[in-house]
């Protein structure tokens, strides 16, 4: 739900940390359309100023854009691994 220059500084941060460049787009949703109409809201957050907080969830898109994997964590300092994720990219092809 961050501004697009939040995000910005993000990837200027990340790109300078010498461990690569961030190279996918980050997407910004002050309004929070997009978490809303995935229905990920962490409903913890929705009566605070910053409401439309979402879960972390982490998608694999295929060639079509289509989701073709997707994870919904509840809990913010739980991610998947990646392995997991790779799997998810491997059956992609």
């Amino acid at each position: 739900m961050d501004p697009a220059q939040d995000s910005k500084e993000f990837s200027n941060r990340v790109n300078r940390d010498k461990k690569g460049p961030l190279t996918m787009p980050l997407l910004s949703d002050p309004k929070h359309q997009v978490i809303d109409a995935y229905g990920l809201a962490d409903p913890r957050y929705l009566k605070q100023s910053r409401g439309g907080i979402p879960y972390p969830t982490t998608y694999v898109i295929d060639r079509a854009g289509k989701v073709a994997w997707m994870r919904i964590d509840r809990d913010h300092t739980v991610r998947p691994p990646n392995s997991e994720i790779r799997a998810a990219l491997d059956a992609l092809r």
